[in-house]
């Protein structure tokens, strides 16, 4: 399956990408939770990782903050955390 994506920030670019396979058990698997800088973004990342820690036993977490909500994580920043974590969440806040 192929999404596109747009981003309102600038003139309308076109972006697609392959969905990432689920997998079967997120049992020891690590998080990646992305806060998106909003308010109380920070908050609710972190309450989802705990839910889904007590849920499906997950061996860890590791939390990025974006810039501002406007950017996306920088590109350094995303390949970083794409070799440290099996599964990612990213939240809002208002």
């Amino acid at each position: 399956m192929t999404v596109t994506v747009l981003d309102p920030t600038n003139k309308p670019v076109k972006t697609s990408f392959k969905m990432a396979r689920r997998p079967e058990s997120f049992a020891g698997l690590t998080l990646g939770l992305i806060d998106n800088g909003k308010k109380n973004s920070d908050y609710l990342v972190k309450k989802i990782s705990g839910r889904l820690r007590e849920l499906y036993e997950l061996g860890g977490d590791i939390l990025v903050r974006k810039p501002s909500p406007s950017h996306a994580i920088p590109g350094d920043a995303a390949e970083n955390l794409a070799e440290r974590v099996d599964v990612a969440v990213a939240g809002i806040g208002d």
